[in-house]
């Protein structure tokens, strides 16, 4: 029987019989190479004309974070870079991104937090955030695109583990090291703040629409150890997925990174999917042996690697796509490209890839 588009995704994460596989393309950075004429269209009919299945990754988190008032924030222009001084009443920190031209999106090149006195700043501002329901925002996204397909909420407001979000803005892997070693008291009582406000944000997030969930988590052993995983990451995200899964919710880690000794872990912390798996180059791990090590017990999204997407022939990319297919056999598996899409990949590419789906339960 015929299955509409939110009824074939959610029966792919679950394993289950489908009328044929979904493709649910990530359109992150390729979308605005994309022409004129589909931007103008939109993403959802956009997902129409290339007969793939909308999967909503992020869409708007049901609470968000109210910061104190007595924050100052100015915004500059030094060289090439766009700084951003923010002062509290404790103390004041620095940050500053650089614009790539080529990619037309911004990178962080000075993370804020570089001394002690910066981490107690930030702990203040922790402390003194408080979280707001954004029930708005919500309703607006299942009146527009989240009318069709699958929305994964957005858990958290910060969009990611509280280390995940040290290592990632606030210091950097390098620094972050540092700083566990020369005040690690310090760094450990702002993290465990900044986990005790996402549980906070997790509990409130508990009684919204959604039934699935996802943080930009980016997990890569490239930014952290397994050990570090277990202790500051797995500890959290275990956490937030006991709760969903009390509520009868599911929640999905994007993993666009170096996953193959983490993906066991995600497991056992609970993860009901990992969305973005990549193979090598990008990753470091296959379809086919991430489903050899998670068996059914946890779902699969990605496949498609980026580069490959990119630099293959419409010829090859047809039976690259059937191989990734026949790999994710075994559980849950919903046929994605993997992360972010370079620019460059063709509409015609995207239509290939739904095609070839199609051809398959």
């Amino acid at each position: 029987m015929p299955m509409n588009a939110k009824e074939r995704i959610v029966a792919a994460l679950h394993g289950q019989p489908l009328d044929r596989v979904p493709f649910s393309p990530f359109l992150a950075y390729v979308w605005e190479f994309f022409p004129a004429e589909v931007q103008a269209a939109g993403q959802l009919a956009f997902h129409h004309m290339i007969g793939a299945d909308p999967l909503w990754r992020g869409a708007p988190c049901p609470v968000k974070a109210i910061q104190p008032e007595a924050i100052e924030r100015k915004t500059f222009t030094e060289g090439d870079r766009e700084v951003t001084l923010v002062s509290t009443p404790v103390g004041s920190f620095r940050f500053a991104y650089a614009k790539s031209q080529s990619g037309r999106t911004n990178f962080l090149v000075e993370h804020p937090l570089k001394t002690e006195a910066d981490y107690k700043t930030r702990m203040w501002i922790e402390e003194h955030t408080r979280y707001e329901s954004n029930r708005d925002q919500v309703d607006a996204h299942f009146a527009g695109n989240g009318r069709e397909g699958l929305s994964i909420g957005q858990l958290v407001p910060r969009c990611k583990s509280a280390y995940q979000d040290l290592v990632e803005f606030f210091a950097g892997t390098e620094e972050l090291i540092y700083a566990q070693a020369d005040f690690p008291d310090t760094v450990r009582s702002l993290w465990q703040l900044m986990v005790e406000k996402d549980l906070q944000a997790v509990k409130m997030a508990l009684e919204s629409d959604y039934d699935y969930f996802i943080t930009w988590e980016d997990s890569s052993t490239q930014n952290y150890s397994p050990t570090q995983y277990d202790e500051f990451i797995g500890s959290e995200i275990g956490e937030w997925c006991r709760l969903l899964a009390g509520a009868g919710k599911h929640y999905i880690q994007h993993a666009c990174g170096h996953v193959a000794a983490l993906v066991e872990r995600m497991r056992d912390h609970g993860v009901f999917a990992i969305e973005s798996i990549s193979p090598p180059p990008t990753g470091n791990l296959t379809i086919k042996a991430a489903r050899k090590m998670v068996g059914d017990r946890m779902g699969i999204i990605g496949g498609i690697e980026p580069t490959q997407f990119l630099n293959l022939s419409m010829a090859a990319l047809g039976p690259y796509v059937e191989t990734v297919i026949a790999d994710g056999n075994g559980g849950g598996f919903l046929l994605a490209n993997s992360d972010s899409c370079p620019p460059g990949v063709t509409v015609e590419k995207f239509k290939l890839v739904a095609d070839v789906a199609r051809r398959f339960k």
